[in-house]
């Protein structure tokens, strides 16, 4: 017992010359690493795992790192707590969502000076550089399915996993870590040296978040209706009071809609159903309109274009093969144009990694996968990330 006790007692004198380095180097981290609740004892996998919220530290595991591994790990788990991975699995997989989450950190502390070493087993990979860890998640998985390798190709045979799952209600946890971030936040930018790349994503992480549903909800309201107050067709929710309100001025009958669908993007089937189903539930409050899925890489793919409308009971299933990996937006504007639909509106879902040389007619909204690709979209229409 006195053993374990002179062992604790070792370990939390070298958390806190730690803590007392992030003060000096890194007050964001220090912040953090003051007012989470951190618990010593043993772990199922990491020396360092966390839940969203709390540390868990492994003091036998602890013991056989050097103080600047130790440095270097304690604040990775802190930014996994900041970024919020843990809240933000959904139902990903548990192994690939940790080596995503860990790939964004590891890339972002490369931006740090004075945050420890970084000891061998956790993964570098530029490539992913600037990508949120949904987006790294998404190619990994892809890889994964299509057999093109393992989640990390330098360190094939393990599979680190610091951040475990939660337990009940995490509702009160998150608003309180919301809490926690703002002020850490508040440190960093008045301490002036933090990464321009951190801020940016801890800003991204503390936005209002709307879900896609919502949008797209949104979005086509607005598409179909103008702003021009009618008296013709007047609001009649008051009318019962004697009170006759203006409604909107509908520009037609029938919602026409177009997506246009990137087919060299890495996009399932399951996942384009999903993102079918969700349009699906906003048409459904108009009592008539038609949906058209275009596929098109290089060019469009006719014989594999969908067309279904109020009628039907439910949006087909869609099938399409992976394109050739070049895309051409310039193909999908001339094949609308044989349809005179330029009153139609069009949504276009993809990764972003195509040329546009000019805008479509119609009432655009781009739905892009990766973030990186949204500035040079703005002036061809509406722009969205999304992530499903």
């Amino acid at each position: 017992m006195h053993g374990w006790r002179s062992m604790a007692n070792i370990l939390s004198k070298k958390l806190e010359k730690v803590r007392i380095g992030f003060l000096f180097d890194h007050p964001f981290l220090s912040v953090l690493a003051l007012s989470l609740p951190m618990h010593l004892g043993t772990n199922s996998h990491e020396v360092f795992e966390t839940n969203g919220f709390t540390i868990f530290v492994d003091e036998e595991k602890a013991q056989h790192l050097s103080e600047q591994h130790l440095k270097y790990i304690y604040a990775h788990t802190l930014l996994h707590v900041v970024l919020k991975h843990a809240f933000r699995k959904g139902e990903r997989e548990h192994k690939t969502w940790n080596r995503s989450s860990d790939i964004v950190v590891n890339l972002l502390m490369s931006d740090f000076q004075r945050v420890g070493e970084r000891p061998k087993d956790e993964v570098m990979l530029e490539k992913f550089r600037d990508k949120s860890v949904e987006e790294v998640y998404n190619a990994l998985h892809q890889e994964v399915q299509d057999g093109e390798g393992t989640p990390d190709e330098e360190n094939a045979t393990e599979q680190k996993l610091d951040i475990i799952e939660n337990e009940g209600d995490t509702s009160v946890a998150q608003e309180e870590l919301d809490a926690l971030i703002i002020q850490a936040l508040g440190v960093a930018q008045k301490q002036g040296n933090t990464p321009s790349s951190f801020l940016e994503v801890i800003r991204e992480v503390t936005r209002p978040k709307i879900d896609l549903e919502t949008l797209l909800h949104t979005y086509l309201i607005e598409s179909f209706f103008d702003k021009v107050t009618d008296f013709s067709r007047p609001n009649r929710r008051f009318i019962h009071q004697n009170l006759y309100l203006p409604g909107y001025k509908r520009e037609k009958n029938r919602i026409n809609l177009y997506i246009a669908l990137d087919r060299s993007m890495s996009i399932s089937t399951d996942i384009f159903s999903k993102f079918l189903g969700i349009i699906d539930s906003v048409l459904r409050i108009s009592s008539d309109f038609s949906v058209t899925v275009v596929p098109f890489d290089e060019s469009v793919d006719e014989n594999s274009v969908v067309m279904y409308d109020s009628q039907s009971v439910k949006p087909p299933e869609v099938a399409f093969a992976k394109g050739n990996g070049g895309t051409e937006f310039s193909a999908v504007i001339e094949y609308l144009k044989d349809k005179n639909s330029f009153e139609s509106t069009l949504m276009v879902l993809s990764d972003g990694f195509f040329k546009v040389e000019r805008a479509s007619e119609m009432n655009t909204l781009f739905l892009i996968s990766e973030k990186k690709n949204m500035k040079r979209l703005e002036q061809y229409g509406d722009i969205f990330y999304f992530d499903l």
